[in-house]
C-alpha cells in the first residue's frame, strides 16, 4: 500500500450549517461527497477538452490529480468522499477498475471508489467481480457517454451481484444537461427495480427534470436515493429551483454531491445553495453526511 495523501485526515471534518466556514462548532455537520470524479491522466485530459471543446464550462481553475482533488476536498471540509470513472466503450472497464482501486489505496481511505462495466464487453459480470473484490463499493453507470440505459437486461447479474454484497448503484440518467427529456428516466428506474427491489440505487442530479417523479417513487422502492450534484449551486447549469418543501419532505432519501472537479464554479457552491433552502439542522445533517454515511457504511 502506498503511504496515504500528506495532510489528509479520516477524521471527522466540519462545515458550519449556516456560513460554510471550517471548522465550526455546535452548529457543525459532517459532510460527505457521494459524487466526485478522478480518472487516469489521459482520460481526464480528453474529458477537459471535450468541456473546452463542445460546452461554455470553464473548468481550467479545477485540479485533476488525484492528490490536488483530495486536498481540495479536504481543505473544504470534506470528511470523506465517493468517486468513479466511466468506461464509454467497451475493452476499458478492467483497467480502469484497476486504476480506480490503486488509486483509492493510494489516497489512504479517504476516498471510495465505486467501479464502471460496460455491456459490450465480454465479460461485464467478471468486470464487476473483479472491481468489488479490489475494493470498489459498486458501480456508476452514465446512461449517455456510455449509452446504456439502466434497464437493459443485461444489467441484471451484475444488480443482483451488487444487491447480494450490499453495494452502491449510482447512475446518471438520461442526456441532462444538454438535452431534458421528461418523463422518461423514471419508468427505466421503475423498471431496474421492480426487478431489484433490495438495490441500493441512488440517480444523480436530484433527477432533473423528474424529481418531483423521483419523490414519488420512493414509497414503492425504499433503496431508491437521489443525489444533489449539481442542483443547488446558484451557478450550475442543472440548478433548477427545486421546491424547498419537496426536499424538507425526502431528507432521508437525499444525499450530498457535487460532481467535484467537474464543476465550473467554487466546490462551495453546492453547499451554499443547499442551507439557502432554509431547511433545519436534521435535514441538513442528513443530506450532508449522515445519510451517506448509512448508505455505504459497509464499505468505510
Amino acid at each position: 500500500m502506498q503511504p496515504p495523501v500528506a495532510g489528509l485526515r479520516v477524521e471527522k471534518l466540519r462545515l458550519d450549517l449556516h456560513t460554510g466556514s471550517l471548522p465550526g462548532r455546535e452548529k457543525n455537520v459532517a459532510v460527505i461527497d457521494v459524487h466526485t470524479h478522478l480518472h487516469p491522466p489521459r482520460l481526464f485530459a480528453a474529458i477537459r477538452r471535450w468541456f473546452a471543446d463542445r460546452s461554455t464550462w470553464d473548468l481550467s481553475a479545477q485540479p485533476s490529480e488525484p492528490r490536488d482533488v483530495a486536498r481540495a476536498l479536504e481543505r473544504a471540509g470534506v470528511e470523506r468522499f465517493v468517486f468513479f470513472s466511466y468506461a464509454h466503450k467497451p475493452g476499458m472497464a478492467g483497467e480502469l477498475n484497476e486504476w480506480l482501486c490503486a488509486t483509492a489505496r493510494e489516497l489512504g481511505g479517504a476516498g471510495l471508489p465505486l467501479g464502471t462495466v460496460h455491456l459490450d464487453d465480454s465479460d461485464p459480470l467478471g468486470d464487476l467481480e473483479r472491481a468489488l473484490d479490489g475494493g470498489c463499493a459498486g458501480i456508476k453507470i452514465h446512461e449517455d457517454v456510455q449509452r446504456l440505459a439502466v434497464d437493459d437486461a443485461r444489467f441484471d447479474p451484475l444488480f443482483q451481484t451488487i444487491a447480494a454484497r450490499n453495494g452502491v448503484v449510482i447512475a446518471h440518467v438520461g442526456p441532462m444537461p444538454w438535452r431534458l427529456l421528461p418523463g422518461e428516466g423514471p419508468k427505466r428506474i421503475a423498471a431496474a427495480l421492480e426487478r431489484h427491489p433490495a438495490l441500493q440505487f441512488v440517480v444523480a442530479h436530484m433527477g432533473v427534470p423528474d424529481t418531483g417523479a423521483y419523490c414519488e417513487l420512493f414509497e414503492r422502492f425504499p433503496n431508491l436515493y437521489l443525489d444533489t450534484t449539481m442542483a443547488f449551486a446558484p451557478a450550475s447549469p442543472v440548478e433548477r429551483r427545486i421546491d424547498p418543501d419537496l426536499v424538507r419532505a425526502n431528507a432521508s432519501r437525499i444525499l450530498y454531491g457535487t460532481d467535484f472537479p467537474n464543476t465550473p464554479y467554487p466546490y462551495e457552491e453546492e453547499a451554499r445553495g443547499i442551507r439557502a433552502l432554509g431547511l433545519d439542522r436534521a435535514a441538513l445533517t442528513a443530506i450532508l453526511g449522515e445519510n451517506a454515511r448509512a448508505l455505504f457504511a459497509p464499505f468505510w
